[in-house]
């Protein structure tokens, strides 16, 4: 058998991984056209070597390149100089031999993967909005959604890149096509010390080993761990848990009492082991689509459900001291979450109100909630409320989300106040939906500005000069900050706003608590009837049903 050694620069250029997909060298490229002209096609390249072709011959040679005596020569039969082919082995050595420059490190060899990862969700924040009701064949998604927190992406893309999972993205001339903008390092990181930087469009924090971080990503099978999915979501609304209430730093490394799948003395899962990708039945990746509960657009990978794992509700409990809950007819339309999740925020607290009126004001000292020890103002964004152990509130959902969208449904002349606010996001089901469920959500109020002349919700320019000069974090001047925006979007803008109020509903699927913490424990109805934790008229009722309440 040749020497390894003479050939690692060409095996570790040609390395093919089945866990990654990868594939096997190019061709040298034809020659360039001329100069100023359209250029002629080159003729096609001669094939390159091959990582298992030791003789260089082209040819899958038996026995003698069957380097690991599995009666096939393919790309498990690669090495590198030490001997070691696996791939944490492989990355480790070509990046010792190789800078980390960015995409276009991963790409030489994950190209495939790489044209996976344009066409999802994660990267386009879009897809096909196949669960927003009367948008569902459009392309939509968080690029163009309203929400009650920092309102919209739109001209403040360099400060949202913290958590794109790409590089470069500060403006609408962000180049979606070019795969080397992928920043593979945010997700695929096993060191734990991965991290963007708060400066534009989502180039790697000063100080971070981008080196050690590429050669890590092979290891625990190249699959995201908790830290790294939770890098983005636990920072969602601008702070550690701030948005959803049910995605904290602290889920990285917690237990059971706040997490039976996580925990590490509980199912200590990684994120992916329910949120996948779509694979065939070799475990090979179709896409790179992440599946979930989608928020916006489609549900692209593969998503465990509660009875892929669990069972069926009525059999998993039968026999215990809630099988009495399941006798009773309504209560066949619970999801899991109704009764698995009887709070969240559980450690680390959560936002539930956020008032964008009070922004823009010097305050000193700024105050401090006593319970969270969290500040209840901040300039750039106004006064807050913030909560632990919040009680989700219960509403029917079949998938469908009713959304506002920015030009397409982002007027709200019904709205008349907190009693009447503007709704931003809820699902579209009642309790005479076919199929829906009761699910738990986080109930988020708040207000921001809205255009006087028609009752629009405006999106303000909030960051950075890249999308306008007058980011309301700058000059602090609501009128230039929405004209920027309005300038920006193509939106119409009166030039006069108001501060409308609003509402909205996020899902909430984490912090499943211990099964003694559930509801309805040991049949105990007073955990949701009775005790005044429950609306039911968001339910249909008029009152709660163990009291008389009724619905049509």
């Amino acid at each position: 058998m040749m020497n390894l050694m003479r050939h690692g620069a060409i095996r570790l250029l040609a390395l093919v991984v089945v866990a990654f997909g990868l594939a096997a060298c190019d061709g040298d490229d034809g020659r360039d056209g001329l100069p100023g002209s359209a250029g002629v096609d080159g003729s096609p390249g001669t094939d390159g070597i091959s990582c298992w072709d030791l003789n260089e011959n082209g040819i899958k040679d038996l026995p003698d390149e069957d380097t690991n005596g599995d009666g096939v020569v393919d790309v498990l039969d690669c090495r590198t100089p030490t001997g070691d082919f696996t791939p944490a082995a492989l990355h480790k050595g070509w990046f010792e031999e190789n800078d980390y420059t960015g995409g276009e490190s991963c790409m030489s060899c994950h190209g495939d993967i790489g044209d996976m990862v344009l066409m999802s969700g994660h990267w386009n924040w879009q897809g096909t909005a196949t669960n927003i009701e009367g948008f569902e064949a459009e392309e939509l998604g968080k690029n163009q959604i309203i929400n009650n927190f920092c309102v919209a992406v739109p001209t403040n893309e360099g400060r949202c890149a913290q958590c794109h999972i790409g590089v470069g993205y500060s403006s609408n001339s962000f180049d979606f096509g070019d795969r080397n903008n992928i920043d593979c390092l945010s997700c695929h990181d096993q060191t734990g010390t991965y991290a963007k930087a708060k400066t534009p469009d989502g180039r790697p924090a000063e100080g971070v080993d981008v080196k050690a971080v590429a050669q890590s990503v092979a290891e625990n099978g190249g699959l995201p761990t908790r830290k790294a999915c939770l890098f983005c979501h636990q920072n969602a609304g601008g702070g550690d848990n701030v948005k959803h209430g049910d995605l904290a730093s602290t889920l990285a490394d917690t237990t059971r009492e706040y997490d039976v799948h996580m925990g590490t003395d509980g199912g200590d899962l990684s994120c992916v082991a329910c949120h996948n990708i779509k694979r065939d039945e070799a475990g090979n990746a179709l896409d790179h689509g992440i599946g979930g509960m989608p928020y916006h657009s489609v549900d692209e990978g593969s998503l465990k459900t509660c009875t892929d794992c669990h069972g069926d509700g009525a059999n998993i409990h039968a026999g215990s001291s809630v099988e009495p809950i399941f006798g009773v007819t309504a209560h066949t339309n619970l999801a899991c979450q109704a009764c698995h999740i009887p709070a969240i925020a559980r450690d680390i607290s959560t936002k539930v109100e956020w008032y964008w009126s009070d922004a823009g004001e010097d305050v000193d000292p700024i105050p401090v909630d006593p319970v969270t020890g969290r500040p209840t103002y901040d300039k750039m964004k106004g006064t807050f409320v913030w909560a632990n152990d919040v009680r989700p509130t219960l509403l029917y959902f079949d998938g469908k989300w009713d959304k506002a969208l920015i030009g397409l449904n982002d007027t709200f002349p019904d709205a008349t106040g907190p009693e009447n606010p503007a709704v931003l996001a809820a699902p579209t089901a009642d309790y005479t939906t076919p199929g829906a469920k009761i699910y738990p959500f986080k109930k988020m109020i708040g207000n921001q500005p809205a255009d006087v002349a028609n009752n629009k919700i405006l999106v303000p320019h909030l960051w950075g000069t890249i999308t306008g000069d007058n980011p309301f974090w700058g000059a602090y001047d609501w009128n230039l900050a929405l004209q920027d925006g309005a300038n920006y979007t193509g939106e119409p803008y009166s030039g006069e706003y108001f501060f409308i109020d609003t509402l909205m509903y996020l899902s909430v699927n984490h912090e499943i608590a211990p099964k003694e913490q559930a509801l309805g424990m040991d049949a105990t109805c007073t955990d949701c009837h009775g005790a005044g934790g429950i609306d039911f008229t968001l339910l249909g009722y008029d009152a709660d049903p163990l009291s008389g309440g009724t619905r049509p």
